[in-house]
């Protein structure tokens, strides 16, 4: 399939969209309306339900069993890594500014957890309706599975893949990029360490064992560990992709003749 007319965003540019960032969040923006029509891989349905969706039910949950905003920041905090950072953005987003009374508690508490129940319901249709056209050239099951409400909390789980709970073609998908995958591996063996991620290292190990088996190894997460090839094997069909993964795709773009558009997102951030 050809479709070089599309403009691939990546993952990341749809939680850029998001951000609580005002000049990260204007400049995403503009790149979405400005490359219309725009698309993303379906794949990117199941890394923003692992990311965007799943934080906001862990921050519903660390604010709905916090009694005080002291207690609540500090459970935000100590989560570590990316997902206190970005949960950090969403309970400010979700205060919606430094004028926010934060006491009495009990009320502002129930405004946080509307406020994220709201964005639990549009977040998902969000991304669906966002985009022009969403490829799925792989048919993933995992892309199908929406976050479920079932009136009392929410849910958003990824199933380890299994024969018996998946019925994508990423195996013959794999195969008809062969050639493209046996050129990505001649050249991730050429780059320097300086040069390389731990993402790259792992696309490197999956291909590898795809070439050597002729069977790409689907069971368990493994796609979600090398997500930038899928996604950018799928782009290939496009006109480019934005992304500011620029290490991946830096790699990637050349060995799988993809165009590769940087979102500077260090320099746009607020300082």
């Amino acid at each position: 399939m050809t479709d070089d007319s599309h403009t691939f965003f990546d993952t990341d540019m749809q939680l850029f969209r998001i951000s609580a960032d005002p000049p990260v969040r204007q400049a995403a923006q503009t790149e979405f309306d400005g490359n219309h029509p725009t698309a993303i891989s379906a794949f990117s349905l199941v890394e923003f339900k692992a990311t965007y969706i799943q934080d906001l039910i862990l921050l519903h949950k660390k604010i709905s069993t916090s009694d005080s905003f002291e207690i609540a920041g500090s459970k935000v905090v100590n989560t570590g890594g990316r997902k206190a950072f970005l949960m950090f953005g969403l309970l400010i987003k979700s205060l919606g500014g430094a004028e926010y009374a934060i006491n009495p508690w009990a009320e502002a508490r129930n405004e946080i957890l509307t406020h994220i129940n709201a964005q639990l319901a549009l977040a998902w249709e969000g991304i669906l309706t966002s985009i022009d056209r969403i490829f799925d050239d792989f048919k993933c099951t995992r892309a199908s599975e929406e976050p479920d409400d079932n009136g009392t909390k929410w849910s958003a789980s990824i199933c380890r893949c299994r024969n018996e709970n998946t019925k994508c073609i990423i195996v013959e998908f794999m195969k008809n990029h062969g050639p493209d995958l046996q050129k990505l591996i001649t050249h991730l063996s050429s780059i320097t360490r300086e040069e390389t991620t731990p993402e790259l290292v792992r696309i490197a190990s999956v291909v590898k064992k795809s070439l050597q088996t002729g069977q790409f190894p689907w069971k368990d997460n493994v796609c979600r560990g090398v997500g930038d090839l899928l996604i950018a094997l799928q782009c290939k069909v496009g006109k480019k992709i934005i992304s500011s993964n620029h290490k991946e795709h830096l790699q990637l773009s050349k060995p799988l003749n993809y165009i590769f558009q940087q979102f500077p997102y260090t320099a746009i951030r607020s300082k």
